[in-house]
């Protein structure tokens, strides 16, 4: 309020008299446009902060891409020529029912794990290359072909760097720090086993293995007990092997070299952010 005005207090209870001199108002056509405009602008306002919030709310963290799919679709792969499914049934990994695998840390150790993905960094054609949902890089000396690896091969190398952090005595370049003990020497193999477990714990969300593990009687135990040995359907892994072996590089990859392309990656309807 200006100070130069000066201020009345309302009455509590205005006068006949006075309302008795005042004349009757009336609308006028401006009066009521600029109400018709308030109206609108206001509807307006609240439909953009509606809409404002609904993508908003649906905005995720930026490491997080979902498309909406048909069921029965997958994203394209080079590899989806060697897909094939079977039905197998766990080694349940405990005394009785052990795998090859689980045997102390030793060369033939290494070797078993090695033999499932060493061949795993492919090379394949421009025409494969064009067609999947990501961008890849030209090969350098190898014209026509590009770099790719299979997912499965990746979680095989980092759930055997999980095993080997799991053994820091065989294996003391992969000793990694723990909760009191950080090891600065070793910040390499705490953060490449940190990304593995992360990576593995996603793969497992992204497959969603359905295959049932059930809870069955035994008499000498006078209890039910859960029964890992159930049945899954697989990829057969030794086909999606021979497609990596068959496609392996010719040469070291370098990947300082930049080669430029022609290669555009495809757009899917999506909620990208």
């Amino acid at each position: 309020m200006a100070k130069d005005q000066e201020y009345h207090p309302l009455m509590s209870e205005p006068s006949d008299e006075a309302e008795s001199s005042l004349p009757p108002v009336k609308p006028t056509w401006t009066s009521k446009l600029s109400r018709t405009v308030l109206v609108i602008l206001l509807a307006i306002e609240t439909l953009a902060l509606i809409v404002a919030l609904f993508f908003l709310l649906r905005r995720t963290h930026h490491t997080t891409c979902t498309m909406e799919l048909d069921p029965h679709r997958v994203l394209y792969s080079p590899a989806l020529e060697a897909v094939e499914h079977e039905v197998q049934v766990y080694n349940v990994g405990f005394t009785g029912d052990l795998s090859p695998f689980q045997i102390p840390s030793s060369p033939t150790l290494d070797g078993m794990w090695n033999d499932l993905y060493n061949f795993g960094i492919s090379r394949i054609t421009k025409d494969e290359a064009a067609r999947l949902p990501n961008k890849t890089h030209a090969i350098p000396g190898d014209d026509g072909y590009y770099i790719a690896e299979l997912d499965v091969f990746h979680n095989l190398h980092c759930l055997n760097k999980v095993r080997m952090a799991l053994d820091p005595d065989y294996y003391p370049d992969w000793c990694i720090s723990t909760t009191n003990n950080w090891i600065p020497s070793q910040k390499n193999a705490t953060e490449h086993v940190s990304h593995c477990v992360d990576w593995i714990r996603q793969s497992i969300m992204c497959t969603g293995d359905t295959s049932v593990i059930v809870w069955q009687w035994e008499n000498f135990m006078n209890a039910s007990i859960v029964k890992g040995n159930v049945a899954h359907t697989c990829r057969k892994f030794d086909k999606l092997q021979d497609w990596g072996k068959e496609h392996m590089l010719h040469m070291a990859y370098d990947p300082t070299v930049h080669i430029e392309d022609d290669i555009v990656v495809p757009i899917f309807h999506n909620n990208f952010d």
